[in-house]
């Protein structure tokens, strides 16, 4: 049961570990900087698809 024991807290204090590394590398790349431009990509990709199929436009030829 002490064994047991052991292991659950080197493993988990090793997955703490790995995750706050990948949270202080997340902050470092820039990855919190903008939280609400996330909810706006959508319509840029919308608007970058529209304009490569030309949908929108008229040919007036």
């Amino acid at each position: 049961m002490l064994i047991l024991t052991i292991i659950l807290l080197i493993t988990t204090t090793l997955l703490g570990g790995i995750f706050f590394m990948l949270f202080r590398w997340a902050v470092k790349d820039g990855q919190f900087e903008d939280p609400e431009e996330a909810k706006y990509v959508i319509f840029r990709e919308e608007e970058m698809h529209a304009k490569h199929a030309g949908v929108g436009e008229t040919n007036n030829g």
